[in-house]
């Protein structure tokens, strides 16, 4: 038997556009394949990522109470005792031991009246304290001296804190 073979124009070789739209058509019905893409197995990816920021951690406020509390006014045989027996102590702990001298008055009365209490404050009973810690054994350049205002105090007192 002999077989032949015709050789099909090109323009006959594909089925014409009415017959594919309607085998399209025909098959939308069957599952199609999806492609297996980063979002097969997470649903997030490729999303801008989300900034979290966490809320700070609470503030824990530690009071250091100071090493002495003198009040302004007090004579000074009245606070030279325990003062020289602190600043021992402070130095025997640790030698390089930092001495802040904090004068505190109340938070009363206008501007120009705290600053002249405040400087009085200072000038007398601060500047005494600071001398009598250095003569105690303390470097000068251990001292620190600050002065604040404080809704709390009642009255001037003189706070020696160590670091």
């Amino acid at each position: 038997m002999l077989y032949r073979f015709a050789i099909m124009p090109a323009s006959r070789r594909f089925a014409p556009p009415a017959v594919r739209v309607a085998l399209a058509a025909s098959l939308s019905w069957l599952p199609a394949c999806t492609l297996v893409g980063q979002k097969t197995f997470n649903p997030h990816a490729g999303d801008p990522p989300r900034v979290v920021i966490p809320p700070p951690p609470p503030t824990q406020v530690r009071h250091v109470p100071p090493l002495i509390e003198i009040m302004a006014g007090t004579p000074v045989a009245q606070w030279q005792a325990d003062l020289k027996k602190g600043v021992a102590d402070a130095l025997a702990r640790k030698p390089n031991v930092l001495f802040t001298v904090v004068s505190v008055i109340p938070d009363t009365g206008t501007a120009d009246e705290q600053a002249a209490l405040l400087s009085h404050v200072v000038t007398t009973d601060a500047q005494s304290v600071a001398a009598e810690i250095v003569q105690d054994g303390a470097d000068p350049a251990q001292m620190e001296m600050t002065a604040t205002t404080d809704r709390a105090a009642s009255a001037p007192v003189i706070r020696i804190y160590v670091r």
